[in-house]
């Protein structure tokens, strides 16, 4: 018969505390909300970028992004869009072992920051551009082929425009002066950290027409991690962060003020017959309907905005502008 003991109750009632190797049935635990959010975090890498360092980051590639569209619509003559997707960290074994080759890798000295930075220009945006360049409608074919020396050529000069939009982007933190080092179409050639370098990957999505691509911006902390310690650029930040309801609309007037315009002064319209444009001869005087004592018309891309009147300064034609054309000016002409 067995024998009952108080201590038996008490090791029933006790909870469990793993000792040798007792076997114990655990239950199950079920999955929180929030699970999916967890992300592992590597102790041998530890995370070098803080959130408002990224957030630094990611203003000033939001206005980047932002005006590279703007000129990208104008030189391809197509509606472009960019947007900035993320700002992550990374190690640089992660972003360099994702591509692909051939590609084109962009590598960028950010002056006077030490060290470069990286940008990789996916094929489609890469061949799009390329194409609407040379007169086609920016689609590619082949997007697996290697680059040639006049396709680089032209994403050279590109690029250089790319990064004068970047230096703009950076003003308002810190003086950078973005360089191009060179360009290369193999990743094994674009080493420029030791694989376990911390890096910041700033990605972008691109739309040219119908072609849809990225842009990923590999951004070292090693290199702006002196800048990160400088109190000014600190100060800075939080002001570019107050909240400011003019600050978009400044930039975008800061834009247009720098767009070129064609300012066009005419007369009257006079009409002749063909007969007359066929028999015209050199030294044939025009008999126009404009009189002298009339205004001229100033126009603004093809739209009457001003009248004024002709007459001589510093030995040039001038026009003396006398009124602005309103709206209801328009009647009779």
């Amino acid at each position: 018969m067995a024998r009952y003991s108080p201590d038996d109750d008490n090791e029933l009632r006790t909870p469990y505390r793993p000792t040798g190797s007792a076997h114990v049935r655990e239950t199950p635990q079920q999955p929180s909300e929030n699970y999916e959010k967890i992300r592992l975090y590597n102790f041998r890498i530890p995370n070098r970028f803080t959130k408002e360092q990224l957030r630094a980051l990611k203003g000033i590639y939001e206005n980047f992004a932002s005006s590279l569209a703007s000129h990208l619509s104008g030189l391809l003559r197509k509606f472009c869009l960019v947007e900035l997707i993320s700002v992550e960290e990374h190690t640089f074994s992660e972003f360099n072992n994702a591509m692909v080759d051939p590609v084109l890798l962009v590598i960028i000295a950010l002056q006077p920051l030490q060290g470069v930075s990286l940008m990789e220009i996916s094929p489609s945006v890469a061949y799009g551009i390329i194409d609407r360049l040379l007169g086609g409608i920016g689609q590619f074919s082949n997007p697996d082929r290697d680059y040639t020396e006049i396709e680089i050529a032209l994403m050279e000069k590109l690029i250089g425009q790319f990064l004068d939009i970047m230096k703009e982007s950076w003003v308002r933190f810190h003086e950078v002066t973005p360089k191009l080092e060179r360009i290369e179409t193999r990743s094994q050639f674009a080493q420029i950290v030791p694989a376990n370098e911390t890096i910041a990957i700033v990605t972008f999505s691109v739309k040219i027409g119908e072609v849809e691509g990225m842009i990923n911006y590999c951004i070292p902390h090693v290199g702006v991690e002196p800048l990160f310690k400088d109190t000014k650029f600190k100060s800075d930040f939080f002001q570019s962060n107050q909240p400011n309801e003019n600050s978009k609309a400044d930039v975008i007037l800061n834009h247009i003020e720098k767009a070129s315009i064609e300012m066009l002064a005419t007369f009257s319209e006079t009409n002749i017959t063909a007969r007359e444009v066929m028999s015209m001869q050199v030294g044939d005087v025009l008999l126009m309907d404009h009189k002298v004592a009339d205004a001229v018309h100033v126009k603004i891309n093809n739209s009457i905005k001003f009248t004024g009147y002709l007459g001589i300064k510093n030995n040039r034609r001038s026009i003396k502008i006398n009124k602005t054309m309103n709206e209801d000016d328009f009647t009779g002409f």
